[in-house]
């Protein structure tokens, strides 16, 4: 409480009194006792009272009965992801827990130094606890000893400088491996403790990443993805600079999604009996969510589980937008990503074309797979034995597949329907899951089966064949052969039109039914083919990058003014 005569408040950040029992400020001190400083000559004992309010520096709370406690000094507080988290608060949480730790940050996020190299994991685990930030906002340390005062405190000036030096030096070198993650990640703050699973990546930053590394000239292990940067990073100084000529190996999952989107395009544009394309994508979406989601479905974290699909919907919705204002009229059906269900046409502008079928139908298949593991008895037992949970949704799957067709009859648009497709995905979820050779085996037998079916009993027109055949190779492959060895060059390639894949399918039929209407009949029919099938993949390129700005304006957006980052 205040002495007779004086009065305490807490203010905010900018000045404003906070009244809220609980809520933190700095203390404010008002009274006709407040010292005005030091008297540097005899005239100044005779000047009045100047003074009347003193901002302590103090960070504190009032509780409901009118107490003042302080809670730390306010050089030792920041404000991250709109949380204020104090230092010495932080260091007590570690205590309590055993570790020895200076807890030190900015708006940018916490960083922490202990003695024990081992405790580095955990002190980050409970940090991210304590402060409810997310794990990739907390950054730990190890060191030798703490520097020291001459009176024994620790030297927290000497670590400040230790931090910010270490900032400059990841800011100075863009060559680095960490600045390849901070790039991929920006505006989300990366440590070297970080793995790109750990940041909650998803596989379009796993391709971007992918071709930053490869910049480097790294090789990526099997599994890198679930590595520590520092990790990476040793493996990085082992490896000698490549040359241009020699060969690299790309993640086979690339590949297939370079050759399935390439695939789309040129069914789109020629019509050749090639529709094999928007199946291995669909695969490739479980395969996606098995290696970069799973953990998030098993837990239960549902809501970051689909966080990825926001940079797909947001481009999506967008022409859906475009649509509306060209004809006048609203798409509901492709507005609520059902127009695959085949009761809409585009004729009657119910539903924008056709072709964007794909992402209505990977967009119903994140939300089974979300609506599946929002239940608690099925998350309990695909965390006892993933695999054979695996294989019995590819059962349930398949058997939708061969069922539901009967009983729901929309004609030849059957083919755009989620349970046309759903297998598909499940199948790739599988390989994702499939990480023994007994267990590739089995699911080998299972696809044969299913997509032998397919291709060749149920088969109404070679084009059929062709496309499940084609999705039965792409399986394989994910089974099979993990990486594909190209030349260095072409594997830049690769991974830069992989990164684009989504962009490309959404944005290539603009170039021959806008920008090239005018010469359509002025052109050969082949000439014009290839100019409209590299158009479109130009576009799509040219438009991953604008959305990849796009993306890191959104999460400024969600860092700067998002509370609940704190629950991620």
């Amino acid at each position: 409480m205040a002495i007779p005569g004086g009065s305490l408040g807490i203010i905010g950040d900018k000045g404003e009194p906070i009244s809220r029992p609980g809520s933190p400020g700095e203390l404010v001190y008002r009274g006709p006792n407040v010292m005005m400083g030091y008297a540097a000559r005899r005239a100044d004992l005779a000047r009045g009272a100047e003074l009347e309010v003193l901002n302590t520096g103090d960070i504190a709370v009032k509780d409901e009965k009118g107490f003042f406690r302080i809670v730390g000094r306010k050089s030792r507080f920041a404000k991250i992801a709109g949380l204020r988290i104090g230092f010495d608060v932080m260091e007590r949480s570690l205590e309590r827990a055993g570790i020895a730790a200076a807890v030190l940050g900015d708006d940018r996020g916490l960083q922490a130094y202990v003695i024990d190299a081992g405790s580095t994991g955990r002190a980050q685990r409970l940090l991210a606890e304590a402060s409810r930030l997310p794990a990739n906002l907390v950054r730990v340390v190890a060191l030798r000893d703490f520097p020291r005062l001459a009176s024994g405190k620790i030297d927290y000036a000497c670590l400040e400088r230790e931090r910010l030096q270490g900032r400059a030096d990841t800011a100075a070198d863009p060559g680095s491996v960490l600045g390849a993650y901070a790039r991929v990640f920006y505006p989300l703050t990366v440590g070297r403790n970080d793995s790109f699973v750990s940041l909650g990546g998803d596989s379009l930053r796993f391709l971007q990443l992918a071709l930053e590394l490869e910049r480097l000239g790294l090789g990526l292990p099997d599994g890198w993805e679930r590595l520590s940067v520092a990790e990476v990073t040793n493996r990085h100084a082992a490896t000698r600079p490549r040359e241009r000529s020699q060969a690299s190996e790309i993640p086979a999952d690339l590949v297939l999604r370079v050759l399935a989107i390439l695939l789309v395009v040129v069914h789109h544009e020629t019509l050749w009996p090639i529709p094999g394309g928007s199946g291995v994508m669909m695969l490739l979406v479980g395969f996606s969510l098995a290696r970069f989601q799973s953990a998030h479905f098993m837990a239960g974290r549902i809501r970051h589980a689909l966080r990825p699909a926001v940079d797909v919907l947001i481009p999506y919705f967008l022409i859906v937008a475009a649509y509306t204002v060209g004809w006048r009229a609203i798409p509901w059906s492709s507005l609520t990503l059902t127009g695959n269900f085949g009761y809409a046409e585009p004729e009657r502008h119910e539903m924008i074309p056709y072709l964007y079928w794909f992402i209505e139908a990977y967009a119903q298949t994140l939300l089974v797979f979300a609506l599946i593991f929002a239940i608690p008895a099925v998350r309990k037992l695909c965390l006892a034995r993933p695999f054979a949970f695996s294989l019995g949704l590819l059962g349930f799957a398949a058997a939708a597949r061969f069922s539901v067709p009967p009983f729901v009859d929309i004609g030849n648009r059957q083919i755009f329907a989620i349970y046309w497709v759903f297998h598909l995905a499940v199948f790739g979820w599988c390989a994702g899951l499939a990480d023994s050779p007994s267990k590739r085996l089995v699911l080998t037998g299972f696809a044969a089966a299913v997509l032998g079916y397919l291709a060749f009993w149920e088969s109404v027109w070679f084009g059929t064949t062709v496309k499940y055949l084609m999705i039965f190779a792409a399986l394989l492959v994910l089974l099979y052969l993990p990486r594909v060895r190209l030349p260095l060059a072409a594997g830049r390639v690769v991974a830069q039109v992989a990164v684009a894949a989504f962009p490309i399918y959404l944005f290539h039929r603009f170039v021959p039914e806008l920008l090239m209407a005018p010469v359509a009949g002025a052109l050969p029919g082949p000439i014009f083919q290839l100019l409209a099938i590299a158009g479109g993949i130009g576009m799509g390129i040219i438009a991953g990058k604008g959305l990849a700005g796009m993306r890191i304006l959104r999460g400024k957006f969600v860092i700067g003014s998002q509370p609940e980052l704190r629950s991620a």
